[in-house]
């Protein structure tokens, strides 16, 4: 009996062993999942945050922009030609100019200059088009004599 209650001892505390251990890994495994889940809340909830701080970042680009065009707009009605719309020597400095300024603020000036490039062709194609409406009202409004080449 000695034996049984030896064994039985010994079974016990293996028992119990194994059941520390079992509730020390559970515990571990609590914890670290836990600390995973508030890390990721606190993750997702940065997230948000700094999409929220993007979004407000954009309605202010987007405001510049249309700032931006409109000065581009009075501008094309000072222009009469293709060559003047375009003008490729103002679009390289442009594009020199706003490499310079990512430079300065800490951002990659292949960024600024590939968004600016965008913004200079979208615009250059909106002054054609309001240069070849200006023409086309101009040649509307001139009297008939005056269309006709006197060459």
């Amino acid at each position: 009996m000695t034996a049984g209650t030896t064994g039985a001892a010994t079974g016990s505390a293996a028992g119990a062993s194994t059941r520390t251990t079992a509730a020390t890994t559970a515990a571990t495994t609590a914890g670290t999942t836990a600390g995973t889940t508030a890390g990721t809340t606190a993750g997702a909830q940065r997230i948000d945050e700094l999409r929220l701080s993007v979004d407000a970042l954009d309605r202010q680009i987007v405001g510049l922009l249309a700032q931006r065009t409109l000065v581009v707009r009075e501008l094309t009605a000072f222009k009469t030609d293709e060559e003047t719309v375009r003008s490729p020597g103002r679009v390289a400095q442009v594009i020199e100019k706003v490499r310079s300024l990512a430079v300065e603020e800490g951002m990659p000036p292949g960024i600024a200059e590939s968004v600016y490039r965008t913004l200079i062709t979208e615009l250059t194609d909106l002054q054609m088009e309001l240069l070849a409406e200006r023409r086309a009202s101009a040649g509307r409004a001139a009297p008939a004599g005056a269309r006709e080449g006197t060459a």
